[in-house]
């Protein structure tokens, strides 16, 4: 069994905790502007297909149990940066903080799939 490097296990783990924010913005969305909905479910869309396009290709390139036990890793650094996140917004008492990381999220998915793409390739 291989293990992935640091780099690309917290790269992985943070990006999936965007693109899940990205999923949950958009099931929730009620927003005025069908332009903005159409771009938010085609970028989640784009960046979910991206997120198994590295995981496949790394499970090409490296080993065939590389990319679960990466998969099953972030899986767990992701659960728990969503608790954190959680537990800050509820005792800081911020209303939607869905919508606030999801904008975050629109910006740092793009750098951290940037990211992935080298440390895999």
């Amino acid at each position: 069994m291989t293990f992935p490097t640091t780099d690309l296990l917290m790269t992985f783990s943070v990006y999936s905790f965007f693109v899940f924010y990205l999923q949950k913005w958009t099931t929730i969305f009620r927003g005025a502007s069908l332009t903005f909905e159409t771009f938010l479910n085609f970028f989640m869309g784009i960046a979910t297909i991206y997120g198994l396009g590295i995981l496949i290709y790394y499970g090409y390139k490296v080993h065939w149990t590389a990319p679960i036990t990466l998969f099953a890793m972030s899986f767990i650094l992701k659960g728990l940066m969503i608790w954190v996140e959680a537990t800050l917004a509820n005792i800081a008492r911020i209303n939607y903080i869905v919508q606030y990381v999801g904008i975050i999220a629109i910006v740092a998915c793009p750098i951290l799939g940037f990211r992935l793409y080298h440390l895999v390739v």
